[in-house]
């Protein structure tokens, strides 16, 4: 398989120090931002330590977010400067409630690996702008294995991987491989679940085990673009059926004309597993049409767009065949790409 701006730097690797233990950086590339994380291998397990968070590695080649292309240089600077910063602390985490200890894996780690992996937003910067792209894949290779002394990977993912990368990553707390999940993200919508007999399912290994995976990935389903694109009519507005009695919830779904091929991956009669619901999905609340679109609330989050998003993230798990009261899993699906490159989980 070809990866469009996929780069490895051959450096000399840092020495290593027995009794430390290892570590794998990863940034989380995503649609809104890029994310750092470190993660530690202990005797329990993984031990996730979170990191700076920097702008959208896709903002200067898309021209989002009052970005453009004379950009890139600073956007791949931060990036970097991100994993020092990490290394003083007190930044603000993801949240930006509280301020982030130091973590100084200079000292701390063995450093086994260090990855930029980017999702649904740079998937589409490709497609727009192939050689911008590429520009900012080479320059950020250099810089960043330049600053960790080691052979460093660069490369958007694709949207089967992320899927499967989310499933592995929620499977490290499960007894079993009997689930599926259902990822929402900004720009994309994974889809992820053992079948052996399913399109385009792989065998990955999985905890010594060679299990069938069906992973599916849908550009362009995500919140935010959905948003961009059906969600700014009047019956999906904050605050629709606040004096309105004659509005419905219909009103609002009808304006995303994809049923038919949401329901063509309906997975209504795979109810022999059990459903999980990672991303965005994580934030959703019972009365949230009741709150957002009735009485016109403020959700306190992109609070103009609460009322479509509420809609909108209901219908399309209720048209996949799978329960808005799934259970919720806070776990990333950068957890899931270090277990995977450890455990070769898709072969060399």
């Amino acid at each position: 398989m070809i990866f469009i701006g996929a780069c490895k730097s051959q450096v000399q690797v840092q020495s290593a120090i027995p009794d430390l233990p290892e570590c794998h950086i990863i940034f989380d590339a995503g649609s809104k931002g890029t994310r750092l994380y470190i993660y530690e291998q202990t005797a329990d397990g993984w031990l996730k330590h979170a990191g700076p968070r920097t702008d959208a590695l896709a903002d200067p080649v898309r021209g989002t977010r009052g970005k453009d292309l004379s950009d890139i240089d600073q956007v791949v600077d931060d990036l970097v400067a991100s994993l020092e910063d990490m290394r003083r602390g007190g930044f603000l985490n993801n949240a930006g409630n509280r301020r982030v200890p130091a973590f100084d894996w200079r000292t701390r780690c063995r450093l086994k690996a260090a990855s930029v992996f980017a999702t649904a937003g740079m998937r589409m910067a490709e497609q727009e702008n192939a050689a911008a792209s590429e520009l900012l894949w080479n320059q950020l290779n250099e810089a960043l294995s330049q600053s960790v002394g080691i052979e460093v990977t660069t490369r958007t993912i694709s949207g089967i991987e992320e899927g499967l990368y989310s499933w592995l990553a929620i499977r490290e707390e499960q007894a079993d491989d009997r689930f599926g999940m259902v990822e929402m993200g900004g720009a994309s919508v994974q889809l992820t679940y053992p079948c052996e007999d399913c399109p385009g399912s792989r065998v990955v290994r999985v905890k010594g085990s060679d299990v069938a995976i069906a992973s599916y990935s849908f550009l362009g389903w995500g919140q935010d673009e959905a948003w961009k694109t059906f969600g700014s009519v009047p019956a999906c507005a904050r605050g629709a059926g606040k004096g309105n009695p004659a509005w419905q919830v219909s009103d609002c779904a009808a304006s995303v004309p994809v049923r038919d091929e949401r329901e063509a991956f309906s997975v209504g009669e795979r109810q022999d597993l059990r459903w999980y619901l990672a991303g965005a999905f994580q934030y959703m609340q019972e009365l949230d049409i009741e709150h957002f679109c009735r009485l016109g609330l403020d959700s306190g989050f992109e609070p103009y767009s609460s009322c479509f998003r509420a809609i909108y993230l209901e219908d399309l798990l209720r048209t996949l065949g799978v329960s808005p009261g799934s259970e919720k899993s806070i776990l990333d699906w950068t957890l899931g790409a270090v277990v995977c490159k450890t455990t070769q989980c898709m072969g060399k």
